[in-house]
């Protein structure tokens, strides 16, 4: 493992659509030596931040009111008071960017995820000095999981198609579109050589997977990375916006990520029964 300085030697961003596992896998990596996560800073700023999206949208703005002060009854974050809960009413994307390419004293690794469409396929949001990693779901898991929550979060969309939802929820491309639109933009233009897990392939061998993804990134691979305790208490040490980290808290829906903080590790994945995609339709 690099030792720590005032500037992280490594950091690395995961893109995804929306219901990948990522954020089980960011918690995983919690767990990596002198590490800093930051979870959906950009996805924040395309929703509810200065230039978001749900503003424009009444049916999300009734379903899901934002801004710092919603949800009064929701306690506040307790990163909060360690001042990693920033606020929303700040997060413009260029501040965003200039809150990833911060120096974080102390730490010597940075890992940020987010998801590919809330970029608006406007590149120059990209943070400077970032590794670009990404992690794809067989889509007959994520379309069904992303259906649940969004009828969890708007029942009125139970009987609607993918296609006929507000972009605010279901992105022009689906989430892959964008996902792939990003790949390409950091091979041909950043240089980079795309780094891609397969969630299928990291709940069947995660060991392995993870052990292999960190070689490439230069981060130390230990097996207690393959285990960790149930809850969020992690997540104290993540920087995100109020609003993410309130969203977990919301008694409507049981909470955005709650599989994932009920996780102690990865389980293999069930096998897949592709009549079950009617249900999206």
């Amino acid at each position: 493992m690099d030792e720590i300085s005032n500037e992280p030697k490594r950091r690395i961003y995961l893109w995804t659509a929306p219901r990948s596992l990522a954020t089980v896998f960011t918690k995983c990596m919690s767990f990596v030596e002198g590490v800093q996560i930051i979870k959906e800073s950009i996805t924040t700023a395309h929703v509810v931040g200065p230039e978001g999206t749900a503003a424009q949208n009444g049916d999300f703005q009734k379903a899901f009111p934002v801004g710092d002060e919603a949800n009064p009854s929701i306690p506040e974050p307790k990163a909060a008071k360690l001042d990693l809960a920033f606020d929303t009413s700040k997060a413009s994307f260029q501040w965003v960017k200039e809150m990833l390419e911060s120096p974080f004293p102390g730490k010597s690794f940075v890992f940020a995820h987010d998801q590919a469409f809330s970029l608006r396929s406007n590149y120059g949001n990209l943070p400077r000095v970032f590794r670009h990693t990404f992690l794809i779901r067989n889509p007959y898991r994520l379309f069904p999981s992303w259906k649940t929550a969004i009828v969890k979060l708007m029942p009125l969309f139970i009987d609607k198609p993918f296609a006929d939802m507000p972009e605010i929820l279901v992105p022009a491309k689906f989430g892959y579109g964008e996902l792939y639109d990003l790949m390409v933009h950091v091979k041909e233009k950043l240089g980079q050589s795309p780094i891609v897990i397969d969630a299928d392939d990291l709940q069947a061998n995660p060991a392995s997977v993870l052990r292999q993804y960190c070689h490439l990134l230069g981060v130390e691979f230990k097996e207690s990375m393959l285990q960790w305790e149930a809850g969020d208490k992690i997540v104290d040490t993540w920087i995100a916006s109020k609003t993410i980290l309130k969203g977990n808290k919301m008694e409507e829906g049981g909470g955005f990520y709650e599989d994932a903080f009920k996780s102690t590790e990865f389980h293999p994945p069930n096998l897949v029964n592709r009549l079950i995609l009617i249900s999206c339709q």
